[in-house]
C-alpha cells in the first residue's frame, strides 16, 4: 500500500510524511552539519504532527523542537529557543555556532541558543515580557 493511502488510513511510521514537505530554504546557519540536519529533522517531524493533528499550533511545534535541542547530544543540548510561524520577526544574541534559521515552506524557523532575546514582533515582545505585580 502506498504511504499516501497508509497516511489517510493513519498508519505509517515517524517519517511518513516528511518526503512531501518542500526542501528547507536556509537563511542563516552558524552549526555544524550534523546539527542542522538535527534541527531541520525535528522540525520537519514537527510540521508534519501539525499537518496530521497531533499538534495544534506553531507553538506546539515549537514546544517540541525546543525539547528534542535541550535533550540532545547532537546539539550539545543546553538551553535552546525556538520561534516557529509564519510572520515573526526576531533579533537575538546568540552562543557562537548555535544559530539556525529557516522555512520549510511558509513556516519559518529560528532556533538558537542564547542568553539574550531581544523582539520585534510586538505579541512576541508581549509574550515574553515579565508579568505585571
Amino acid at each position: 500500500m502506498a504511504a499516501r493511502e497508509k497516511a489517510a488510513e493513519g498508519q505509517g511510521g515517524p517519517q511518513e510524511g516528511i518526503a512531501d514537505l518542500p526542501k528547507p530554504e536556509f537563511h542563516v546557519v552558524d552549526m555544524s552539519k550534523a546539527e542542522q540536519d538535527f534541527a531541520v529533522e525535528i522540525a520537519m517531524t514537527g510540521i508534519v504532527s501539525l499537518f496530521k493533528n497531533e499538534r495544534r499550533s506553531f507553538c506546539e511545534v515549537a514546544e517540541y523542537m525546543k525539547k528534542e535541542l535541550d535533550k540532545s547530544t547532537v546539539v550539545g543540548g543546553g538551553a535552546w529557543h525556538v520561534i516557529v510561524g509564519k510572520h515573526f520577526g526576531a533579533w537575538v544574541t546568540y552562543e557562537a555556532k548555535k544559530l539556525l534559521h529557516f522555512h520549510i515552506g511558509q513556516a519559518g524557523v529560528s532556533d538558537f541558543s542564547a542568553w539574550l532575546i531581544r523582539a520585534c514582533d510586538a505579541n512576541l515582545t508581549a509574550a515574553l515580557a515579565p508579568a505585571a505585580a
